[in-house]
């Protein structure tokens, strides 16, 4: 009969593996999709040149590439050479999809807010955040998606004021 005295740590060693496996998969889409012209959809469109911002409302989609966004309102802050510095997503919930380089499977997220920074390529969802990849979750009221890094955080190192929680579904074979 097998020792099974290592038990519970071997569990919670696969588990955390896998956990770690999944937030690493969490790397930067197709390397492409930067390259895409980026298109926009909303049912209505307000542009304040002298805020630097837009705002589109109602059934907003974003695309570039295999990215996707979709909210009921989307505003872009403009730096100076009109470039998006800030884009700011809200929704029932808003969502993210893209495609992940040599990845099967990409990853889709939802949150009420999410907040994209461009110059450090670091997504913020905030409020009934959920990251998905497959049949695995990531779940938390806030958690910060650093693409540059391929890096995920999320609890009370981001100020997440919730616990951490994580579905990790054995393989289909």
């Amino acid at each position: 009969m097998p020792d099974l005295s290592n038990l519970p740590f071997l569990v919670f060693a696969r588990t955390l593996v896998v956990a770690l496996s999944l937030i690493s998969l969490q790397a930067a889409g197709l390397e492409s999709d930067e390259n895409q012209p980026l298109y926009l959809e909303a049912d209505n469109a307000e542009l304040d040149e002298l805020k630097a911002i837009s705002i589109y409302t109602g059934n907003v989609f974003v695309q570039q590439g295999t990215l996707q966004i979709r909210a009921d309102q989307v505003t872009i802050h403009h730096r100076e050479d009109r470039q998006p510095k800030m884009i700011v997503a809200v929704g029932a919930p808003a969502t993210y999809q893209q495609e992940i380089d040599g990845e099967e499977q990409g990853i889709n997220a939802e949150a009420l807010r999410m907040e994209y920074i461009t110059e450090k390529d670091e997504i913020t969802l905030i409020d009934q955040a959920i990251v998905y990849q497959g049949e695995d979750t990531f779940r938390n009221d806030r958690i910060v998606y650093d693409r540059a890094n391929a890096r995920v955080k999320a609890g009370s190192n981001v100020q997440g004021k919730e616990r951490v929680k994580i579905l990790i579904n054995p393989s289909q074979r």
